[in-house]
């Protein structure tokens, strides 16, 4: 098991020996349960002036990887080959649309664990060794994660690591957002009636909108229908109207026609516009707290 900020940070190496720049990231693409590490981010070293941007980054396939370990990752391609795929920043890389950044769009970012139905906040990336390739297993968000990190590894080992299954997540931040929402194998298209439901309180008010408008009709519209009467109401007004019509018109009797009623009233839309705080009520039930 190897975990993911003790190794970024380390030298990476051209098949030549030229020393290319240090690790600071990994992407992955959602779809497995466990996604592989797709490609590095690494950090070319900082220019002289005028010769050039500082910092070059370079964005590398994991196949131009020869040996990844914690000491230097050493690739099979040169230098030379490496170079040509330097861009000036971060924002210029051209990731594809179901591509993360872990440590950017995951690393100390909230998480809800959609089995355990709890928020939490990641302190770690737990990666694992398959064949010739890195798959993203889960997170750690136990404190011991946190107090690694501070460099006192002799008092993390006295802690337990709290591992959440990388499949059980639904990412909070805005790009993890975004890409789950498009990615059909990710966490929250594979959820039920009660655990949307779940999913729903837990979520601000215009992801929770998101989620809702990214699921069948008919299965947002049972979630809408079992969550809290304010989840519910917010969730629909925060709904954009070509999406609203097709859930709302499934939620059934009365709480439907409410919920219709209420997107109708301008006034009501108008406060909701202004008021748009979120608190947490859970559906009736759970048994959990928020």
């Amino acid at each position: 098991m190897l975990r993911l900020t003790t190794e970024t940070g380390q030298p990476v190496h051209g098949a030549d020996g030229r020393h290319i720049g240090r690790l600071v990231d990994v992407t992955v693409r959602l779809g497995p349960r466990h996604p592989p590490v797709h490609r590095l981010v690494v950090d070319g070293p900082r220019g002289r002036a005028g010769s050039g941007p500082d910092h070059p980054r370079h964005l590398l396939d994991w196949d131009t990887v020869g040996t990844f370990e914690h000491t230097r990752v050493q690739l099979h391609v040169t230098g030379a080959e490496v170079a040509a795929t330097a861009v000036e920043r971060a924002d210029t890389m051209d990731l594809s649309p179901d591509e993360l950044l872990l440590r950017r769009d995951l690393l100390d970012t909230q998480i809800v664990d959609v089995a355990g139905q709890r928020v939490q906040r990641v302190g770690d990336v737990l990666l694992v060794r398959a064949d010739h390739r890195l798959d993203a297993a889960a997170v750690d968000v136990g404190f011991g994660a946190v107090i690694r990190r501070l460099g006192l590894a002799r008092l993390s080992r006295r802690l337990p690591e709290q591992a959440i299954d990388f499949g059980d997540l639904h990412l909070t931040s805005a790009r993890g957002h975004l890409v789950q929402l498009a990615t059909p194998a990710s966490a929250l298209h594979r959820l039920d009636r009660a655990g949307l439901a779940q999913l729903l309180a837990r979520l601000p008010t215009e992801d929770a909108a998101d989620v809702a408008a990214a699921v069948d009709p008919a299965l947002a519209a049972a979630a809408i229908a079992s969550s809290h009467p304010e989840v519910g109401t917010r969730v629909a007004l925060a709904l954009e109207d070509d999406e609203a019509g097709p859930v709302l018109a499934a939620v059934p009797g009365e709480q439907g026609r409410h919920l219709r009623h209420l997107r109708r009233d301008r006034a009501v839309r108008r406060r909701f516009e202004r008021h748009r705080s979120w608190r947490r009520y859970l559906p009736s039930g759970s048994g959990r707290r928020p």
